[in-house]
C-alpha cells in the first residue's frame, strides 16, 4: 500500500479518516504574504526617500531671495531766502583838464608840411597830414593857407614873430600879431606864433621857399582855461 493509500485508509473504528487541518498553514501563508507586502512597501518607501535625497543633493533647490523693501529716507532741502540788494551806482564824471603846455599835434622831425598855392591846413586837426585840402572858393578859408605865391593867411589872430624854439608860454604871451605874411618875410625862414579858430596856440617855423612851395614845421598845443 502506498502512502496515499495509507493516509486515506479508513480507521480501525470504521469511521472515515479526517482530512488534515489546513488552517494553520493558511494563516501562516497569510501572515507571510502580509509580511512580504509590508516589507515591500517599506522597501519602496526607503528607496523613494533615498532617491529624493539623492536628487536633492544633485539639484539643490534655490530659494528666491527675500527682498526687503525699505522706505527711502526723506531728504529735506532748506532753501536760503533770497536777499535782493539794491546797489546804488554813483557815476562820477571826471573832466580832465589839459596840462599847460601839452602838445596836441606836431610834425615829426624831418617831415615838414609842404603846401602848394591854394592849399591849407586845419590847426585843430589831430591827423598826421593836418587835413590838408585845396579850395578856390573865397568863402572857404583854412586855418593856415598858402593863399597866393605872395601871401600866407591865418584864420586866427594872425602871426606874431618868435624864436624857432618857442614854447607854449611864448606864444600865449605874444602880442605883435599881423593878419598875414608876405613871401619876403618867409624867404629866409622864420618862426611865428599863430592861433586856431578854437583858440589853440600854434608855432610855425618856416623853411626857405623852394620851387614855389610853402614848407614849415608845425606844433599845436592843447587848449587850456
Amino acid at each position: 500500500m502506498s502512502d496515499t493509500e495509507t493516509m486515506w485508509a479508513p480507521a480501525d473504528d470504521g469511521r472515515p479518516p479526517q482530512r488534515p487541518d489546513r488552517k494553520p498553514m493558511i494563516a501562516f501563508l497569510i501572515v507571510l504574504v502580509i509580511t512580504l507586502l509590508a516589507a515591500a512597501a517599506m522597501g519602496g518607501y526607503l528607496l523613494g526617500l533615498r532617491t529624493a535625497q539623492s536628487e536633492q543633493a544633485a539639484f539643490p533647490s534655490s530659494a528666491a531671495p527675500t527682498t526687503t523693501s525699505s522706505t527711502p529716507p526723506t531728504t529735506t532741502t532748506t532753501v536760503a531766502p533770497t536777499t535782493t540788494t539794491s546797489d546804488t551806482t554813483t557815476t562820477t564824471t571826471t573832466t580832465t583838464t589839459a596840462v599847460v603846455g601839452t602838445v596836441r599835434n606836431a610834425t615829426p622831425a624831418g617831415s615838414p608840411v609842404v603846401l602848394n598855392v591854394g592849399y591849407g591846413v586845419n590847426l585843430d586837426s589831430t591827423q598826421p597830414n593836418w587835413d590838408v585840402v585845396q579850395s578856390d572858393d573865397p568863402n572857404y578859408f583854412n586855418d593856415l593857407r598858402f593863399d597866393t605865391q605872395d601871401t600866407v593867411n591865418s584864420s586866427g589872430r594872425g602871426f606874431a614873430p618868435t624864436q624857432p624854439n618857442a614854447g607854449y608860454a611864448d606864444c600865449a604871451g605874444a602880442t605883435a600879431y599881423t593878419p598875414l605874411l608876405d613871401i619876403n618875410q618867409i624867404l629866409a625862414g622864420g618862426a611865428y606864433c599863430t592861433t586856431s579858430p578854437q583858440g589853440r596856440f600854434a608855432l610855425v617855423v618856416f623853411h626857405p621857399a623852394v620851387g614855389g612851395q610853402l614848407t614849415f614845421d608845425l606844433t599845436v598845443w592843447e587848449k587850456t582855461p
